[in-house]
């Protein structure tokens, strides 16, 4: 039993995007031909795109979290201060919203995976121990432990948690849970003014002498989890001497995890990126004259985005796709699935999907393998090598300084444009020209052509990318 809920995971949980109506007043509008009860309503509120859990194994659960998710967009649960502005309905916006569901379904897929219910809410003592049995306690225990690793970032993790304790607040406004799971406590917020001083608000009467008391929850995760946030002298890009090291590992003459390495080194992939990369994706490069290829990926937060692959490594992928080893696991796969289509190219030896877990693992297994020979880089520092080695690339080819910032933020699926000029920033040091620039050209010298096309394209205002 638990080997099938092994290899449903992260296949029978997704998030899609449907035009539904959520209007007021339904009623029964007939049966249709299976015989099934219509549901119309009086007043019609079409959306598109509106985010949708589904899944074929937690039916019932997916029905309660999309009932959360029409009421957080209809603003009749925790309607957000400014709601109105994205949102008519005065609930949160779309965008938020697809946010909420992805990280609904990040908890339903580890649900799925440990066989329990998110209705255990009741601890079978009344201690701080027998509460992190819960199942609330035990996911935010396994986002601590992917924090570690190094595949989501503390910030992330805690926005997870976050959704996931307003849909069990939801629940008991609801009456679905007998009492809410988690504790919640107060701390208290001190602001002090550039000054030194402590602010003027926080001299008020009204508040507590020592700052401003905040309500919390016992699910965040603590500080100490909290990576480093690198500024531009913090940037760790694997030097040359390390990616020597890294790719004549013995760890990397295995044809897949090389790939899982060169996705990340050359792409510019996370850990879960590769794990989910679409085998529908890959094509038999000798079929065209193409030298670079656009491969649309879902990145973090399920955001789509487009990527460039070099020829090389497009024909390494296709290669591996229709190699023995796939082929075999892909036949397990359709055991338990049927169909093929939607396989991810990377699979386990039962047929399952691979866990971003496994990817980052990868840099842990080469260093264990090394020695004395010290690996000091994470498999996330590839992105990063990624991105300077780019970024260098394309300044000294003297490509505009906006294109840069534009077409990097595009590759990487950046928000925060900050983040992506500490790339551009670290690339244009005398370090990183010493260490890298050798390689630069290398990497990236099929890739001028269309890059300069595309620049010419977005300075025209025709870029469809």
């Amino acid at each position: 039993m638990q080997y099938l809920y092994d290899a449903l995971v992260g296949l029978m949980v997704s998030v899609l995007k449907c035009d539904v109506n959520i209007g007021d007043l339904p009623y029964f509008e007939g049966e249709n031909t299976h015989q099934l009860r219509m549901v119309a309503f009086h007043q019609d509120r079409e959306i598109e795109k509106f985010p949708r859990l589904h899944s074929l194994t937690r039916i019932e659960d997916v029905l309660e979290m999309n009932l959360f998710l029409e009421h957080r967009y209809k603003g009749t649960f925790k309607p957000p201060k400014r709601g109105g502005h994205a949102n008519s309905l005065g609930g949160v916006s779309l965008l938020t919203l697809n946010s909420i569901a992805y990280s609904l379904s990040i908890f339903l897929r580890w649900l799925e995976q440990h066989n329990v219910a998110w209705q255990e809410v009741i601890a079978v003592a009344a201690t701080d121990k027998a509460k992190y049995w819960l199942p609330v306690y035990r996911f935010r225990k396994h986002l601590i432990e992917q924090v570690e690793g190094r595949i989501i970032d503390r910030d992330t993790a805690n926005l997870y948690m976050s959704h996931i304790r307003q849909f069990y607040e939801w629940a008991m406004t609801q009456r679905r849970i007998e009492k809410i799971p988690f504790e919640y406590k107060t701390k208290i917020i001190r602001k002090k003014r550039k000054d030194g001083d402590i602010d003027f608000l926080f001299s008020s009467l009204y508040v507590q002498e020592r700052g401003i008391p905040v309500t919390t929850t016992d699910l965040l995760i603590p500080k100490k989890y909290k990576q480093k946030k690198f500024n531009d002298g913090d940037l760790t890009p694997y030097s040359r001497e390390e990616l020597e090291l890294l790719y004549s590992s013995q760890e990397l003459t295995k044809p897949s995890t090389r790939l899982w390495v060169e996705l990340a080194h050359l792409c510019g992939l996370r850990a879960d990126e590769v794990a989910g990369f679409p085998s529908a994706a890959v094509v038999d490069p000798s079929l065209t004259s193409q030298t670079l290829f656009y491969v649309q990926i879902t990145g973090k937060f399920n955001k789509q985005r487009s990527i460039m692959v070099s020829r090389l490594l497009m024909n390494s992928l296709w290669t591996y796709l229709n190699s023995a080893e796939r082929q075999h696991r892909l036949s397990k796969w359709q055991l338990e699935n049927g169909e093929i289509s939607e396989a991810p190219l990377f699979l386990n030896r039962s047929g399952k999907p691979i866990q971003a877990k496994s990817v980052g693992n990868i840099i842990s297994n080469v260093r264990d393998e090394l020695g004395d020979k010290c690996l000091k880089r994470s498999f996330h520092d590839l992105r990063s090598t990624f991105a300077t080695n780019l970024a260098s690339f394309m300044l000294k080819k003297n490509l505009p300084i906006g294109f840069i910032q534009y077409k990097l933020m595009r590759l990487l699926g950046h928000s925060d444009f900050s983040t992506t000029q500490k790339y551009i920033n670290f690339a244009r040091s005398e370090t990183f020209d010493k260490q890298m620039a050798s390689w630069v050209d290398k990497l990236f010298g099929d890739h001028l052509v269309t890059l300069q096309d595309e620049m010419v394209a977005v300075q025209g205002g025709l870029n469809e990318q």
